[in-house]
């Protein structure tokens, strides 16, 4: 369902038109919270980082919601040549194992085999040798793209349309303190200590169980 006609639907039991702009924001905040919640749903990527010979850190996508662990190395320059997962450390392990990676007298170098996040960064070691090819998989989701235009549709599948419209209406008139109404819309979708039920935790499941036992399709890009 595209902006346009969400906006609709909504005022079938909203009954106003004077707060499309607040309708158009409720709206890109319950896409952004439903993304949140479903770390494995519609928006989930698959990116490949070249590795650079002595460089110690690769920067996230700076649209990054989720990183799904663990990150793998490609055992070649292409996604198709055979790989392993890397051993995930914690900042603290990983400065006591490579206590100074970049330093140049002697640089340790060789195949990483382990990594840590830190500041919006992959962090590996050791230090990828001179003659590297190697890539980095990394699995995550994505924020969600903010519905601005009449045409503009979310990643998300239209039966996600009910959800959205009481979402959006809980936070349309928690906007405009109307705490009763908010409370009522957000029942339909949250119980009192915001867990998810109804419809919400169904579509929850349908997601999870397209994904099975492992990750599901994604889209390529390389960063």
């Amino acid at each position: 369902m595209n902006l346009t006609n969400f906006k609709t639907y909504v005022k079938y039991d909203f009954k106003r038109t004077d707060k499309d702009t607040e309708l158009v924001q409720a709206y890109n905040d319950s896409i952004i919270a439903v993304a949140a919640t479903m770390p494995h749903g519609a928006y989930k990527y698959q990116s490949y980082l070249p590795l650079v010979a002595r460089q110690e850190d690769y920067p996230l996508p700076s649209d990054q919601m989720h990183l799904i662990h663990p990150v793998k190395l490609m055992e070649g320059s292409a996604a198709t040549d055979s790989g392993y997962a890397l051993n995930q450390l914690t900042k603290q392990e990983y400065d006591e194992l490579y206590p100074n990676p970049n330093r140049t007298t002697p640089p340790i170098t060789g195949t990483p085999a382990d990594y840590c996040i830190y500041s919006g960064s992959i962090l590996v070691g050791p230090l990828p040798d001179v003659g590297t090819t190697e890539l980095l998989e990394i699995d995550w989701t994505k924020v969600p793209t903010d519905q601005s235009g009449g045409s503009d549709t979310p990643a998300l599948p239209d039966y996600w349309r009910e959800v959205l419209k009481q979402m959006t209406l809980a936070r349309l008139y928690a906007g405009m303190g109307q705490i009763e109404e908010a409370a009522f819309w957000r029942s339909q979708y949250e119980d009192q200590y915001g867990n998810p039920v109804g419809l919400f935790r169904k579509f929850l499941d349908i997601e999870k169980d397209k994904e099975g036992a492992y990750l599901g399709q994604v889209a390529n890009n390389d960063l």
